[in-house]
């Protein structure tokens, strides 16, 4: 048994086990949807982002000047500075739909929870407001909206499944008994969560919040949005992707932190700080620009292709994985349990992270983090709009670098290919 027979034999036993059963968590699976259905929030609001702050010497005062600039600051601060709402909302309601519950019910009573948990009297040296902090429902408000969505509709469907609902006659039409039904629900979560805001506000914290961003979210964010934990995660997932086991939970999991560290850079950028991680979302696009492996650099090998096979594979694999979908070139050369390409594909996510970090470590650029495109835009258009020329560059640089990478390995398969293409000429 050779070391990758021994280390498929490992990993099936250790990891994918692991992995199934991430892969099967219905609470993973409803973060993945929730986060995913925020889309049309962050994309539908990029064309204003873009228009707000685009880097043309003269724009900024104009836009300032017609009020534009400030009409459009608002606008992100309740979207891309906001999104703690969204999530909490999608996230509850994608979990009760598959439990086979209410989604909205779940939604409407998990929004209630994480709005009633926020402080609403701010108090001042000679002044008092009645007012919701916009960093509850940003950066500061993500990972206790993340909790409490998920906590909320566990609770609200396994309520649900003991039935404990107001029961009506069948005369009463559907909707209202729909909306009445689950009031005994609301009332026994409402008046917990009263009491667990009460203690948390009698305790030296103040609030939730504030509790949770200092015990928890804290020592997540410090050791989870740094440079070496990006490039650790995106690299145990091109492992995980080399054997079959598709990356999405483990990313998805990841994906708290960065939505954090995004959203964090958003409200900085807004009130024009510096980025406090910077860094982190450069990198991001350096160890993911063409899906899991950063698979880009392969497709563009094929261009060298001497045999048949990966002639035929250029059509199929290069238009794909130039809009991040690398599945037909993970399933279609392949890579997955290809001993030949088990090398490139871990060195694929290192060395592009490494250069990303060495990059952002002694240099520093205009990068705008409320610019969001689709996925499936090209990696070097994101580059262009969020940084410029020199964020284009680095990416640029990182195709290059992979592609080197993955050329020896490639035209190692592709020798072989061509040999046995021969041979089966001589027979023929």
């Amino acid at each position: 048994m050779n070391f990758f027979d021994r280390l498929q034999n490992g990993m099936d036993k250790i990891i994918a086990p692991i992995a199934s059963k991430m892969n099967d968590s219905k609470i993973i699976q409803a973060l993945a949807s929730g986060m995913m259905a925020t889309m049309p929030i962050s994309i539908g609001v990029a064309a204003i982002c873009i228009l707000v702050s685009l880097p043309i010497p003269g724009w900024s005062e104009v836009i300032t000047k017609l009020g534009i600039s400030y009409v459009g600051n608002e606008i992100m601060q309740v979207t891309l500075s906001g999104l703690a709402i969204y999530l909490v909302i999608n996230v509850a309601y994608n979990y009760a739909s598959g439990e086979g519950e209410n989604g909205m019910t779940a939604a409407t009573i998990a929004l209630g929870i994480f709005l009633m948990m926020m402080p609403v009297f701010i108090r001042g040296k000679g002044y008092f407001l009645q007012a919701i902090e916009s960093k509850y429902i940003g950066s500061e408000g993500i990972f206790v909206g993340m909790v409490i969505s998920i906590l909320s509709s566990v609770v609200y469907c396994k309520l649900c499944k003991k039935n404990i609902k107001l029961k009506l006659p069948d005369s009463v039409p559907p909707m209202v008994t729909n909306s009445l039904s689950p009031i005994f629900i609301a009332m026994i979560m409402f008046t917990v969560m009263a009491v667990v805001k009460y203690l948390f506000f009698i305790s030296p914290y103040g609030n939730l919040f504030n509790f949770f961003n200092t015990i928890i979210a804290a020592p997540i964010m410090k050791f989870g949005a740094t440079p070496g934990a990006l490039i650790a995660v995106y690299t145990f997932a091109c492992i995980m992707w080399f054997f079959g086991v598709h990356p999405s939970p483990i990313i998805s999991t990841y994906a708290v932190v960065l939505t954090s560290a995004s959203t964090a850079n958003i409200e900085a950028y807004a009130a024009g700080q510096p980025l406090p991680y910077f860094g982190l979302m450069v990198m991001y696009l350096c160890v993911y620009f063409s899906g899991t492996g950063n698979t880009l650099g392969l497709s563009l090998c094929t261009l060298k292709a001497k045999s048949e096979r990966y002639k035929s594979m250029k059509a199929i694999t290069l238009i794909p994985n130039l809009f991040n979908i690398n599945e037909p070139v993970v399933f279609g050369f392949p890579v997955m349990l290809n001993p030949i390409f088990f090398i490139p594909m871990i060195l694929c996510t290192l060395i592009p992270g490494l250069l990303g970090w060495a990059v952002t470590s002694l240099f520093t650029f205009h990068f705008n983090p409320s610019i969001a495109l689709p996925w499936v835009t090209p990696t070097f258009v994101t580059a262009f709009m969020q940084g410029g020329v020199p964020y284009l560059l680095l990416i640029i640089a990182c195709i290059a670098v992979t592609t080197l990478i993955w050329f020896p390995f490639f035209r190692m398969a592709d020798n072989q290919a061509y040999l046995e293409e021969q041979e089966g000429n001589k027979n023929d």
